[in-house]
């Protein structure tokens, strides 16, 4: 399966940058993107491992619940 590196546009639409093959790769396209183009906010810029473009998608629309009480706290 591949990766899907998306941008996430102020009205929550994804925008696909870019499909790897491998997880390194996502990874340093990830990393070069957030520094260009958004030090501060590096949730501009995500990734998704998923069969198809349209199932990351719906990987990073929904909502997660927290997996511990740290994150519930954090949140």
């Amino acid at each position: 399966m591949p990766y899907f590196v998306f941008r996430i546009a102020a009205d929550k639409q994804l925008k696909l940058v870019k499909t790897c093959e491998r997880y390194k790769e996502a990874k340093d396209l990830c990393r070069e993107l957030r520094i260009a183009e958004s030090p501060d906010n590096p949730n501009v810029i995500r990734m998704a491992f998923a069969e198809n473009e349209i199932k990351a998608k719906h990987l990073l629309a929904e909502k997660r619940q927290p997996s511990s009480p740290l994150e519930e706290w954090e949140a």
